[in-house]
């Protein structure tokens, strides 16, 4: 597996983020884009493309656009809202301050499936290929570990989860309970190269990928999603 970071300038405001990428593309791989590649695209600067940041002018502010945004409020403790958006459960929906400019936050892109379906297709199109994938990114911590780690928050031409119950382990036992999550474990692997602050790494390319991770069935994040009752961490 090959993780390729792609540096970027700043995507301005209006600009086709698409030929954005390509521009940056160039910089990296003089080829075009392989077989069995993941791409692995930040959901800020998707969100960036899409115009979705506004002002603020104090902390009630962005905390009335974390209870806009929110589809749930879990917990409100040291000055950040626990929320549900889209089905992951991450700080204040998704809402960053951080590479914004002064007086404005990012909130979460919209329609991220659809971006991330029209994304892979063309990829695909451009490149004569077949197995190719997209992964919108962001980052969360979780519980009771230090540091963010990566989520995928919507992915398109590869299986976001891989189901192992009703396979066997190395002693012949049947796995009942076990999946991967493929989108997740993809986007932490880029996170290390994307960094946090002035990396400027919106894009990161993951080839020399499994085949069998690529699909052309319809992908939702749903299919990531489990129930309180499922939920380990969940306390009532």
């Amino acid at each position: 597996m090959n993780v390729i970071p792609i540096k970027t300038r700043i995507l301005k405001k209006g600009e086709n983020i698409f030929t954005f990428f390509l521009e940056h593309l160039k910089n990296v791989k003089s080829e075009k884009i392989q077989e069995n590649t993941v791409l692995v695209i930040s959901s800020k600067i998707v969100a960036v493309h899409q115009n979705r940041i506004i002002k603020i002018e104090n902390i009630e502010d962005f905390r009335k656009a974390v209870v806009k945004e929110a589809d749930e409020i879990l917990v409100d403790k040291n000055k950040f809202l626990l929320t549900v958006k889209n089905g992951v459960v991450i700080a204040n929906a998704g809402i960053d301050q951080s590479n914004s400019k002064k007086g404005e936050i990012i909130l979460w892109p919209e329609n991220i499936q659809e971006f991330a379906d029209e994304f892979t297709q063309k990829i695909k199109e451009k490149n004569n290929i077949k197995n190719f994938g997209v992964v919108i990114s962001d980052s969360r911590v979780t519980m009771r570990r230090r540091g963010t780690v990566g989520v995928g928050i919507a992915w398109s031409g590869f299986w976001g989860v891989k189901d192992e119950r009703g396979t066997k382990d190395l002693f012949g036992r049947e796995l009942e309970v076990s999946t991967v999550n493929i989108a997740d474990n993809l986007v932490s692997s880029a996170e290390i190269v994307m960094g946090q602050a002035a990396e400027c790494t919106p894009f990161v390319l993951i080839e020399n990928l499994d085949k069998d991770f690529f699909t052309d069935i319809q992908q939702s994040h749903e299919s990531a999603e489990i129930s309180k009752e499922e939920d380990l961490f969940y306390i009532k």
